[in-house]
C-alpha cells in the first residue's frame, strides 16, 4: 500500500511538471531558437577560420561544446531540444523530432572533433620532431606510424568539419519549416521583431517574408500580433512601433490604423502627465 501511494505521488508530480512545462513551452521554444542562433554563429566563425587557415583552434571547439560541468552553447542546445521533443509525439511534431535528432548528432560529431583536434594540436608537433631528433631505434619503433596516425586525424578533422557544416544547414532548414506552427507564440514573434537580423542571417529572408509565410500570406498580421502582445504587457512604445511596421507593409491595415491612433493618444496623454508632474515637483 505504501509503495502504491509513493508511485501515485510520483505520477502526480510528473503530471504537474508536464503541465508546468506546457504552460511555458513558448518560452522554451524561443529560448531554443536564440541558443541555436548563437551556436550556429559560433560554428560559422570556426568554419570560416578553418577554410582560411586549415586549422580549428581547440579552445574554440571546447568553448562551443564544453564539458559536463561547463556546458557550451552546443551542449545546452542539445539539452534544450531533448527537453522540447525527446518525449513528444513524433507523428504530431515530426520536424521537432527530426531537429532533436540532428542537434544530438551535431553534438556527438562535435565531441569527436574536439578529441581529434586535441590529438592533432598537442601531439602532431611531437610526431614532426621524430624525423631527426629522436634516436633511430625509437623512430623506427613508432615515428612513422605516429606520423601516419596524425595524417589520418587531419583527414578525419576535415571530414568532420564538412559534416558539421552540412548538419547545421539541415537544422537551419528544419527550423525554417517549423516557423508557421509558431505563429501563436508571442515571445518568438516579438524576438523576430526585435532582432530582424536573425531572419536574414539564418535564412537569407527579410522579416516581411518570414511573416508572410507564418501568417498565411499576410505579413502585417505578424507585426500586429507582436504589437498586441506588447500592448497587453503595457509596452506602449514598442506596441506603437510594431503597428507602424504593419502600416509600412500595408497602409490599409484596419487594425494597425485603429490601434496606432489609440496608442498615440495614450502616449501623448502620458507625456503630458509626466511634464505636469515634473513642473509640480520643481515648484515644491
Amino acid at each position: 500500500m505504501h509503495r502504491a501511494m509513493i508511485d501515485v505521488q510520483r505520477q502526480e508530480a510528473g503530471q504537474e511538471q508536464n503541465r508546468w512545462f506546457v504552460r511555458r513551452r513558448d518560452f522554451f521554444v524561443t529560448s531554443m531558437l536564440k541558443s541555436f542562433y548563437r551556436t550556429a554563429g559560433g560554428f560559422l566563425q570556426i568554419y570560416q577560420g578553418y577554410l582560411k587557415t586549415g586549422t580549428a583552434p581547440y579552445n574554440e571547439i571546447d568553448k562551443l561544446v564544453g564539458t559536463e560541468n561547463r556546458k557550451g552553447c552546443l551542449w545546452q542546445l542539445k539539452d534544450d531540444c531533448h527537453q522540447l521533443w525527446r518525449n513528444g509525439d513524433s507523428s504530431f511534431e515530426l520536424n521537432g523530432s527530426l531537429l532533436d535528432w540532428i542537434i544530438g548528432s551535431l553534438f556527438h560529431e562535435a565531441m569527436k572533433l574536439k578529441e581529434n583536434i586535441y590529438l592533432f594540436e598537442y601531439y602532431a608537433p611531437l610526431a614532426h620532431d621524430m624525423k631527426g631528433e629522436w634516436r633511430q631505434e625509437i623512430q623506427q619503433f613508432c615515428g612513422v606510424e605516429c606520423r601516419r596516425f596524425m595524417e589520418r586525424i587531419a583527414h578525419e578533422v576535415d571530414r568532420q568539419m564538412e559534416s558539421l557544416g552540412f548538419m547545421f544547414g539541415r537544422a537551419i532548414y528544419l527550423l525554417r519549416t517549423m516557423l508557421p506552427s509558431q505563429k501563436h507564440n508571442p515571445l518568438l514573434v516579438r524576438y523576430f521583431v526585435e532582432h530582424r537580423d536573425v531572419a536574414s542571417e539564418l535564412w537569407s529572408e527579410s522579416l516581411d517574408e518570414i511573416f508572410k509565410d507564418m501568417f498565411n500570406g499576410v505579413p502585417e498580421s505578424g507585426y500586429c500580433f507582436a504589437a498586441q502582445s506588447y500592448f497587453d504587457g503595457n509596452w506602449y512604445e514598442k506596441s506603437l512601433a510594431a503597428y507602424q511596421e504593419a502600416l509600412r507593409v500595408n497602409e490599409h491595415c484596419d487594425e494597425a490604423i485603429l490601434r496606432t491612433g489609440q496608442l498615440e493618444a495614450i502616449l501623448t496623454k502620458a507625456n503630458e502627465n509626466y511634464r505636469g508632474n515634473s513642473r509640480r515637483t520643481q515648484l515644491l
